[in-house]
């Protein structure tokens, strides 16, 4: 039963959507979905090539400090397919196939595993915090406001203390060198060699200050294309700092292993905050389609970048032992 429990846990999503559509107008959902205007929804997908630069900036900064070179047009591209695998697996675990692909251009894995982390939870935080804005938007439909604002919170601390024992030297060494081997001793050898790679990732002011603007950037540019998708279906009563909450809510919510593409999370957010603003859950479902709708975009431009970047496919003069 536990190795069913995970996948049983991701149907809670997909079960809550087909609850949500099963009270709902077809007909008015349709309506709906004809309806909406087309300008924003094509300007919010063509927006996608400056979200990901500046997400691959990052990226190829992280990597710079830990002594791992990557050129911009690699880093886009690598980024890009990381999207697609992100997008089509369980919790964006595929995310973490960017590093086998660097691994496969001859850089060590355990620097390149530890970039994609590091990229990931400053999206996080970034989220975490601005999630925040979500609650208060949800304002009394949700029990307990202030239990669900110290639980958002309380992730944003969770995940910057995470974020300064992996990148700050002194606490990741203790980590490594201390702790984790009194609870798992079988794994010292492993542990040390990773000390040893990541030896050269330090949290310095600079280094800090360019990995946030990076993050504000790309998640300024994300909201700007969930907005847009608010417009094409006349939901301007929604003010704007709602649109952010909301969204990055959602984003947070996405992360847990309760739904499959955030089917049925993304309903549970929008239907009752909509509803505050007198929208109907038919507007809030087709509203939640078009958020999917920039997620297959990414899909789709990732597979088929995925063809110019081949996963395990060794690159000339990257032997075996420069990925150890």
């Amino acid at each position: 039963m536990k190795n069913y429990l995970p996948w049983l846990l991701r149907l809670l999503g997909p079960l809550l959507l087909i609850i949500f559509l099963s009270r709902s107008n077809l007909g008015e959902l349709w309506r709906t979905m004809s309806g909406a205007a087309l300008w924003p929804i094509a300007l919010s997908l063509l927006l996608m090539p400056p979200f990901v630069i500046i997400k691959s900036w990052r990226w190829a900064r992280i990597l710079r400090e830990m002594g791992l070179q990557i050129d911009m047009p690699t880093a886009v591209a690598l980024y890009t397919v990381g999207l697609f695998y992100g997008a089509t697996t369980p919790g964006q675990a595929g995310d973490l196939l960017k590093a086998v692909y660097l691994r496969d251009r001859g850089q060590p894995l355990a620097p390149a595993m530890l970039s994609v982390v590091l990229d990931r939870l400053f999206d996080l935080l970034v989220m975490a915090a601005l999630a925040v804005l979500g609650i208060f938007a949800l304002g009394q439909l949700l029990p307990s406001r202030g239990l669900q604002t110290a639980l958002v919170v309380a992730m944003g601390l969770g995940l910057a203390v995470l974020t300064v024992l992996l990148v700050a030297h002194a606490p990741r060494q203790w980590a490594l060198t201390v702790a984790l081997p009194r609870l798992a001793p079988s794994l010292k050898a492993s542990l040390d060699r990773w000390n040893s790679e990541l030896g050269r990732l330090s949290l310095r002011p600079s280094l800090l200050a360019a990995l946030g603007l990076a993050s504000l950037g790309s998640a300024g540019f994300t909201f700007v294309r969930l907005w847009l998708l608010f417009l094409s279906l006349g939901l301007s009563a929604v003010p704007l700092y709602v649109v952010v909450g909301v969204s990055a809510l959602i984003a947070v919510l996405q992360v847990l292993p309760i739904s499959v593409g955030g089917m049925g999370v993304r309903e549970v957010v929008l239907i009752p905050v909509l509803a505050s603003y007198s929208y109907s859950a038919e507007q809030a479902i087709t509203l939640s389609a078009l958020f999917l709708l920039l997620n297959i975009e990414h899909i789709v431009v990732g597979f088929i970048v995925s063809f110019w970047y081949p996963l395990g496919a060794m690159q000339p003069g990257a032997g075996p032992g420069a990925a150890e």
